[in-house]
């Protein structure tokens, strides 16, 4: 959302070249999925927001944890950088692993179940891209 108002004088993730194309189909469908099942599926049973036991507040904690460095990790790409593995590890992985915790602290286990696939190509995709060559 930030992207199109503070334009980075380098860009790597924007102008990725996927050498592999049905890597990035399949990420592309496991991600979209993630999200579809991130806001569509919501038991009765649970709260909108109960961090009332250990496993609520384990997982909530993760899930802000996995944000944070999600956030910390684009801050560090806009400031100028960009280092492979810092990439990787907080706009690759963390994402999917946010869905995981996520759906894991609201007992989403659709989506805990979509996040496995996701985190993996994913994560290999940006290993691929970033985490080789740089």
């Amino acid at each position: 959302m930030i992207m199109p108002l503070i334009k980075p004088a380098s860009n790597p993730i924007m102008n990725m070249q996927n050498e592999i194309k049905w890597l990035e189909t399949v990420q592309g469908i496991f991600g979209f999925l993630c999200m579809i099942l991130l806001m569509l599926i919501v038991r009765d049973d649970v709260k909108i927001f109960s961090i009332a036991s250990a496993r609520e507040k384990i997982f909530f904690c993760l899930t802000i944890l996995m944000i944070l460095m999600n956030f910390v990790g684009w801050a560090f790409y806009y400031s100028g950088y960009q280092r492979g593995w810092l990439i990787v590890l907080s706009q690759f992985a963390a994402v999917p692993l946010y869905y995981f915790f996520f759906g894991l602290w609201k007992s989403n286990y659709l989506l805990v179940g979509a996040t496995g696939p996701f985190f993996l190509i994913h994560t290999i995709n940006g290993i691929l891209n970033f985490g080789v060559r740089k």
